[in-house]
């Protein structure tokens, strides 16, 4: 049976480069991040459906692009359709991942389905989380970020990041391991954002990050979102 998103984002700048977006929330996560601000999603108790193909259809030659998120959207059944129907009304494709199933992303590759993907890497390799099954997360990171790698679809890897979690070394060798996989664009970091009850019921960080420290040792240019410090800024 296919799945239907639980939700309509129905206008974004933000979330796929220089395009007018819309973002559908799918449920299911394969992950339990504490800093998770959509915990109805990872946690599927959110039932309500909406009808996507109307909505895109009714925002024809308004919209550029829609973005598939969650939860974790290569857990979503039939998704290589969902993506065929979103492909035939003419629009572009970004899916939020955390890699942790690439031969979906493969798939989704190899059809020319996608056209942009955020991947998720959530903690340096020697603290990775192992995934149902016992695999280790980084291992499925590294193959999803080959894939994107030898693709050449445009793909940015990026890390939520909250002072209480990872420290600034932690970031640093992270930012290094993507590196020796060959990653070369700019690495981004999001400051965790505190949006009410989050999945682990994370508290406010009460420091800031040494960014100069972050900017001096990582090997990539990093990019900053949703940082306290940059606020208001135009």
């Amino acid at each position: 049976m296919r799945r239907h998103p639980v939700d309509i984002t129905p206008l974004t700048f933000l979330d796929y480069p220089k395009k007018a977006a819309c973002i559908f929330w799918y449920t299911g996560c394969n992950l339990r991040c504490p800093y998770c601000y959509n915990p109805e999603l990872v946690l599927g108790r959110t039932k309500s459906q909406v009808d996507e193909l109307a909505f895109l259809k009714e925002r024809s030659g308004f919209l550029d692009a829609v973005v598939l998120s969650g939860g974790e959207i290569t857990l979503t059944p039939q998704l290589k359709d969902i993506c065929e129907d979103i492909k035939a009304l003419g629009y572009l494709i970004k899916i939020d991942t955390n890699g942790s199933n690439p031969h979906i992303v493969r798939e989704l590759v190899e059809n020319k389905l996608i056209d942009y993907v955020a991947m998720d890497n959530k903690m340096p390799s020697d603290r990775t989380w192992r995934l149902p099954g016992g695999t280790p997360l980084f291992e499925r990171f590294a193959e999803s970020l080959s894939i994107l790698k030898e693709s050449g679809l445009p793909f940015e890897v990026r890390t939520t990041v909250h002072p209480g979690l990872l420290e600034e070394s932690d970031i640093i060798r992270m930012i290094r391991e993507a590196n020796a996989l060959s990653y070369t664009g700019t690495y981004y970091l999001q400051y965790f954002f505190n949006a009410g009850t989050t999945l682990g019921n994370m508290a406010p960080p009460t420091r800031r990050y040494d960014r100069d420290m972050l900017n001096r040792h990582a090997p990539l240019p990093i990019g900053y979102r949703n940082f306290p410090e940059d606020r208001g800024k135009g």
